[in-house]
């Protein structure tokens, strides 16, 4: 099943007490437009629904939330993003008591953007394809459940960190994503519902990881498991919403093999891991990249779930091999957090009081591998780095965009930019060393010789300005 249809989007989710509802107040279509659409005003015909679905079913997909595309991207790309915007408008339709006849007409018989992906097929293709995405919207949304309160929305959330901690994360990418949305999914669980903001900072701190491995595990392990639903810029985050990613299915790099023609696709066998465990101590110094890291993370967490396996049974719930699996335990043997008895791998009291948050003694186990102060030390940089984005680049930026202040080129000069033979940068007051005054008036590079790529460097900075 796709991932535009799945039970998230047919759940409504809370955000505050006093604002429980997920969707907007149905709106009529052409009011949603602003405006008369077609002389026929259309939008009279059919029942109302959310303002954001009227404003998709009208003008299209003019933010960009399911996917860009231009002129220049591949039609598989258009096609995808099509399938995208049809799929998200069937699950909009039901919602609000459409029929599959009002459906189709707003899509084939009148010109609205939100229906072009479909208007491109044949008549005898539409319908049919018609048929497919309608009954996928009805098979999803009628599963979804409705949440009126903010103990609904918690359990919704609870429910779907489990749904988290039992999908396929294997390797050390998917152990990474596995942090990183977890985090994600603190961050809902404080906002109260499934839509959200997060920066990839914050992010990074809570996951135990760097931002750029932060930014890497959302764009490209997590695109079924979150959607980006608005850029954050200048002083504003950007606002996520929680989904499920439904897709458990991979290809087998082996090919296609004897038995028919889907034996080449194979059910990967996921972990059974307690996730609250590793959201409580994902960002711990003890569990960093240089010190016991994610699969003992992982191990712990299958424990937790299911105290007293076998290695052959960890490497199955863990999901991870059992040469990491092996090494690892023994690590943690190491720490006194887990004992061997008869083959099998108990947590011991110290390890039950460590998961439960019982237990100050991570700092200890951090020292001892060498990873001591790495949380705080990721923290005063990004500290550093938000003090310079709102007192220095964030500044520059808005002065930069006013239309009445004219920025510094390479070949010309204003006489009040010149002091002592100097030119002075007239936004930001600073000596533009780099620049000398020619008599002719214009500007000359003070080194004798720059570098081809410096060169290019400041012809893009001039173009730009």
């Amino acid at each position: 099943m796709p991932h535009h249809f799945n039970l998230s989007q047919g759940v409504q989710h809370a955000q505050s007490d006093a604002d429980l509802g997920f969707f907007d107040a149905p709106a009529d279509l052409r009011a949603a437009h602003g405006g008369p659409l077609h002389p026929k005003h259309w939008a009279k015909r059919f029942p109302p629904m959310s303002q954001r679905m009227a404003v998709l079913f009208i003008d299209g997909d003019v933010e960009a939330r399911y996917g860009a595309t231009g002129a220049s991207s591949l039609q598989s790309a258009k096609s995808a993003h099509g399938h995208a915007i049809t799929s998200a408008l069937a699950a909009g339709g039901v919602r609000y008591g459409w029929t599959r006849d009002q459906f189709t007409e707003a899509l084939l018989d009148w010109t609205s953007a939100g229906g072009r992906h479909v208007r491109n097929m044949s008549m005898p293709s539409a319908h049919k394809y018609i048929d497919k995405v309608w009954e996928r919207a009805l098979k999803c949304v009628g599963t979804g459940s409705s949440i009126g309160s903010r103990q609904d929305a918690h359990f919704d959330l609870i429910k779907l960190r489990e749904q988290i901690s039992s999908a396929c994360w294997r390797g050390t990418a998917g152990s990474t994503a596995l942090r990183v949305l977890l985090a994600y999914w603190k961050a809902a669980y404080k906002a109260g519902g499934r839509i959200f903001t997060l920066s990839y900072r914050e992010a990074a701190e809570m996951a135990g990881c760097t931002t750029r491995t932060a930014y890497l595990a959302v764009r490209k392990r997590l695109n079924g498991w979150l959607r980006l639903m608005e850029s954050g810029s200048g002083e504003k985050g950007s606002r996520w919403m929680l989904m499920q990613d439904r897709s458990q299915r991979r290809h087998t790099p082996k090919g296609a093999q004897p038995g028919g023609a889907q034996s080449n696709v194979s059910d990967l066998r996921n972990g059974d891991l307690d996730g609250a465990v590793v959201s409580r101590l994902m960002s711990l110094d003890a569990f960093a990249h240089r010190g016991l890291g994610a699969s003992s993370l992982k191990l712990l967490a299958a424990l937790s779930r299911n105290d007293g396996q076998s290695v052959a049974e960890l490497t199955e719930s863990a999901m991870v091999s059992p040469a990491t699996a092996y090494r690892h335990l023994k690590r943690l043997a190491e720490h006194a957090l887990v004992v061997r008895s008869e083959g099998i791998w108990n947590l011991t009291e110290t390890a039950l009081e460590a998961l439960s948050g019982l237990w100050d003694g991570w700092s200890g186990i951090a020292a001892e591998v060498g990873t001591e102060g790495t949380a705080q030390r990721r923290l005063e940089l990004h500290k550093a780095q938000r003090l310079m984005w709102h007192e220095i680049t964030l500044p520059r930026l808005r002065q930069r965009q006013m239309p009445d202040v004219t920025p510094v080129r390479g070949d010309e000069v204003r006489p009040e930019w010149v002091i002592d033979g100097k030119v002075v940068d007239p936004v930001t007051g600073e000596i533009v060393s780099d620049l000398v005054v020619a008599d002719d008036g214009r500007l000359l590079f003070a080194e004798e010789e720059p570098s081809y790529e410096e060169l290019v460097r400041r012809n893009q900075l001039a173009q730009a300005a």
